[in-house]
């Protein structure tokens, strides 16, 4: 009887053990990924960049952090949380993402469209070319962040750009030239491109609006057949 009651009273006391063990390793998981989180939000640029990047070795352990950050007043801390999600690529971020190509901030939408993007989500053309102005590359004009995965795209892309063909803007024109030349080439018919082109009348976004719309229409013909 003596025996039972001392193996009751050591199994009791192991089980408060271990449930403290088991709230102090809780703590000590959530306590850095709260000091990572205030470096996120920093206005040092580096110290949110290197929290960034802590996040995003995390993986999917740090989506609610990321997808909270995402409706930061701050624009900037929106944008570091559009690109560590579409680092992540956790399908749980979707739905918050296709919010955020509706933001306020033309950097937040271009980032949230190719985090879209990168989840294989069937909304992301369609963001991606309502953001294809909104994010330049600096180092490399007229190329925008949302260009770079339309032209790595197939044909399905075309139905949404050969018709900016027609914008009234002369950058959005050339940057939509650009993809539709970069897909097209891809396809078996844009293998000589430069005998394709001439053929759908030599489109030239600078060039005068009568010829310039003639030859996109050509191109819509041709995307018809």
């Amino acid at each position: 009887m003596i025996l039972r009651t001392i193996g009751i009273f050591v199994i009791l006391v192991m089980l408060a053990i271990g449930g403290n063990l088991y709230m102090n390793n809780q703590d000590a998981t959530a306590t850095p990924m709260k000091q990572i989180k205030a470096r996120l939000y920093s206005t040092d640029q580096d110290t949110s960049a290197l929290a960034l990047g802590e996040l995003i070795r995390l993986g999917k352990k740090a989506t609610p952090v990321l997808l909270e950050a995402l409706t930061n007043p701050n624009p900037r801390t929106r944008r570091l949380a559009a690109e560590g999600l579409s680092e992540i690529a956790d399908p749980a971020s979707a739905d918050a993402l296709f919010q955020a190509t509706h933001d306020t901030n033309p950097e937040v939408r271009a980032r949230a469209a190719t985090a879209l993007h990168q989840l294989g989500d069937k909304r992301s053309l369609s963001a991606l070319v309502a953001t294809l102005d909104d994010y330049p590359d600096i180092l490399h004009n007229p190329y925008t962040a949302s260009m770079y995965p339309l032209m790595r795209g197939g044909k399905e892309v075309l139905p949404l750009v050969i018709p900016l063909l027609q914008a009234p803007n002369d950058l959005t024109r050339e940057r939509a030239f650009l993809i539709v030349k970069a897909v097209v080439s891809k396809l078996p018919q844009g293998q000589d491109w430069n005998q394709l082109w001439q053929s759908l009348g030599s489109y030239d976004p600078a060039g005068q609006k009568t010829e310039r719309d003639k030859a996109a229409q050509k191109w819509q013909e041709w995307l018809s057949k």
